[in-house]
């Protein structure tokens, strides 16, 4: 049977859209997977194809008719949706819950027959659960229950089957044998559209992929055209990797990773070294703008780190520009931050504790002087050029908000400096190096990298 979708639009609420003119078409002996982050939509989408929820606008159609002209249990004959979780209300035997399955095919006061058994049977046997046939559904674990939720799906025998990630949960052994399942079962003319949070999978099963991102489609297409670097850095908000060899001359990939930071361990002093890491920062930066991410823990030393590096800087005599904002300790307690001008040395009372409900600029910790905001914005704003400027930090305000430091973004944004260092904290990394992917990314805490040389 073929299953098609054209511009489907739909919102839980109005004005709050979760799907946005999706268009698919999946033939028979196809695997199409849906991939995406979460909350994108994946799980409507399905759904939405398995006639559970009407589309606000669009059409969805099984052999070439309305999928909800046709009565729910001819639609229940032909598409079989396989949930990503299932809370049963009572302590059904696996063999019972399997036996559901069969409920499209059986009328509304009929027993299941001998031949609904062997089917529920069989459908333990293809994912290895027969010895658990007696066992209480609700003692299974996570992984368990999700093989015998797709078992049930099998049992349910449908040309078209929905799966919402029918991979998690499970060991590499069990996803293994579930997605070969599949790929058997497509070969013999049943149809798959598997919602999944992995991209590998999708390499080594997919016939077509649909990725999406904010409940849009991303790309749509054939495996090759749409499994890129690019695509899923993109959809994932984090920098991909695909890795692969070479095959007769063809790039044949074989895994999709995250791609992670170069970390590089360097001291503040390693400036007064030829042939270290920071060094070399410098030494390029007189050729291109080049940019320190410092990161790390709360209480690592980041903020040291920097005043550190601005000390041996200046001793060396190049010019600094920029903040720095040193946490303010009362009694061994962190009471208050500070906000400092690195050209002159001034500095004011940038936060403080937050007290109840306070109202302006505020973090769940801190209350905002927003005098000082407006002060630091006015230094990062007004910088001369220079050798080195520091920024220490940029947080949530910034990159989630639009508050706070916004010149500390522009002033990075711009590369108008040689060399420029910025403070983030590790729960905003990936946020800046989306937003900097030229950032060489510096651990205070220690993170493996190239070393100190």
């Amino acid at each position: 049977m073929n299953l098609e979708a054209n511009g489907l639009c739909f919102a839980y609420h109005t004005g709050k859209p979760v799907l946005k003119d999706i268009s698919l078409a999946v033939q028979p002996d196809q695997i199409l997977y849906v991939l995406g982050p979460n909350g994108c939509g994946k799980s409507t989408l399905l759904s939405c194809l398995s006639g559970i929820r009407k589309p606000d606008q669009g059409s969805i159609l099984l052999d070439g008719i309305d999928l909800f002209s046709i009565a729910p249990e001819d639609r229940a004959r032909k598409i079989g949706l396989i949930p990503q979780t299932h809370v049963p209300a009572f302590a059904y035997t696996v063999r019972d819950m399997v036996l559901m399955g069969r409920a499209p095919h059986l009328g509304l006061f009929d027993s299941p027959r001998r031949a609904d058994y062997e089917i529920a049977d069989q459908s333990l046997e293809s994912v290895q659960l027969s010895h658990l046939r007696d066992r209480p559904y609700t003692e299974l674990s996570g992984g368990e229950r999700q093989l015998v939720m797709i078992a049930r799906g099998l049992a349910q025998q449908c040309p078209i089957m929905l799966m919402d990630e029918p991979d998690a949960h499970l060991d590499p052994q069990n996803q293994h044998r579930v997605l070969e399942l599949v790929a058997q079962l497509s070969g013999q003319g049943v149809s798959f559209v598997i919602a999944s949070h992995s991209p590998n999978n999708a390499l080594f099963y997919a016939d077509r992929v649909l990725l999406m991102k904010d409940g849009a489609s991303l790309a749509y297409g054939k495996v090759s055209d749409i499994l890129t670097e690019p695509l899923l850095s993109t959809a994932y908000e984090l920098d991909m990797a695909v890795i692969g060899d070479v095959d007769e001359g063809i790039p044949v990939p074989r895994a999709i990773v995250p791609r992670r930071p170069t970390y590089s361990r360097m001291e503040p002093d390693d400036i007064e070294r030829l042939e270290t890491n920071l060094a070399k920062v410098f030494a390029d930066g007189q050729e291109s703008p080049q940019l320190i991410i410092v990161t790390g823990q709360s209480g690592s030393g980041k903020s040291t780190w920097c005043k550190e590096l601005s000390l041996r800087a200046k001793g060396i005599g190049l010019s600094i520009g920029g903040i720095l904002s040193p946490a303010v300790f009362e009694n061994g307690e962190k009471t208050g931050i500070d906000l400092i001008n690195l050209a002159d040395g001034s500095h004011r009372r940038l936060a403080g504790q937050r007290q109840g409900t306070s109202s302006g600029v505020t973090t769940p910790r801190w209350q905002f002087d927003e005098a000082t905001l407006d002060w630091g914005n006015i230094i990062l704003g007004n910088l001369p050029p220079t050798d080195l400027v520091i920024i220490d930090e940029l947080g949530p305000l910034e990159f989630r908000r639009g508050m706070g430091l916004q010149n500390g973004l522009r002033v990075i944004d711009e590369r108008a400096h040689p060399v420029m260092c910025v403070v983030v904290r590790p729960s905003l990394l990936s946020d800046a190096r989306k937003r900097w992917p030229h950032g060489l990314v510096m651990d205070v805490s220690g993170k493996p990298g190239d070393g100190r040389k």
